[in-house]
């Protein structure tokens, strides 16, 4: 048995390289491996832990954004853990702090927009302000989210386009979220009417079109607004809830072929722009 012992300890002994004040053994490259293995395990645990606490049961979107938080913490506390083996084997890393600063600066500057995404992307992570299904709205499209990332969020277009998304825009620019709270959404329906036409029998039809459109909510009930007496037109304004905020495109579309039906079945005609000559 002592002689066993003293084997492995002349094999973790036997210098691989002799500098002068550095001496790698094969004893300095197994301890590199055994700390490594254990902040893996450290940094697995802590993940699972906070998955077990924090993140709601079956849940995956946050057991995704966990992971991905973890990922990018973890790759700082490698970089810590190598340089701190450097240090205890001797390596001056005060060389090596330097010139990682000076690259560091260097890539501050030529990839600031990147950095900025990474930023924010950890920000959208932790405030959970943007979720995977979410319905939202930027520069005008209307968008379901299907990813989040670190440096950007994949969404897909009602024209099934995917669009990629830096997380910045998310910080800097004014985004609407429309299903952030709950997927019940209050939708519209604007239309004019001529000048003298039954005002109530409009709101009677208005409220009759979406009560065979299927995906058009009971609760809360619809509802018809008067919203405005023009020079030739009156101006009402049908609104609904759905649940489905990524398909409201074709239940409103839905909703105007019954409302034109119903108007030509009851005599009623849309309102036109009337042309005003000046003399």
């Amino acid at each position: 048995m002592g002689n066993i012992l003293n084997l492995m300890l002349n094999f973790l002994r036997y210098e691989l390289y002799g500098g002068a004040n550095v001496k790698i053994t094969v004893g300095t490259i197994v301890f590199a491996i055994i700390v490594f293995f254990v902040t893996f395990l450290m940094i697995k645990f802590l993940k699972k832990m906070t998955v077990r606490v924090f993140s709601k049961k079956n849940n995956t979107d946050d057991h995704a954004r966990i992971d991905t938080i973890f990922n990018f913490i973890g790759y700082f506390i490698y970089i810590i853990v190598f340089f701190s083996i450097l240090s205890a084997i001797g390596v001056n890393i005060n060389m090596f702090l330097t010139a990682t600063a000076a690259l560091f600066v260097g890539l501050g500057f030529a990839l600031q927009q990147i950095f900025q995404d990474l930023i924010a992307g950890i920000y959208i992570l932790l405030d959970r302000t943007l979720n995977v299904g979410d319905i939202i709205q930027v520069d005008g499209k209307v968008s379901k989210v299907k990813g989040i990332n670190l440096r950007s969020t994949i969404v897909e277009t009602r024209d099934h386009r995917v669009i990629v998304i830096p997380n910045r825009i998310f910080i800097n620019e004014n985004v609407h979220n429309w299903t952030q709270d709950q997927n019940v959404i209050r939708a519209q329906v604007e239309l004019r009417v001529h000048i003298g036409t039954d005002v109530q029998l409009v709101r009677q039809i208005l409220l009759q079109s979406v009560q065979h459109i299927p995906e058009v909510l009971h609760e809360p009930i619809p509802t018809v607004i008067l919203d405005e007496f023009g020079e030739s037109f009156i101006h009402f304004n049908l609104r609904y809830f759905v649940d489905d905020a990524f398909s409201n495109d074709r239940i409103a579309s839905d909703i105007r072929f019954e409302i034109d039906r119903l108007f030509k079945e009851n005599g009623i005609q849309l309102a036109v722009p009337v042309l005003k000559i000046k003399q």
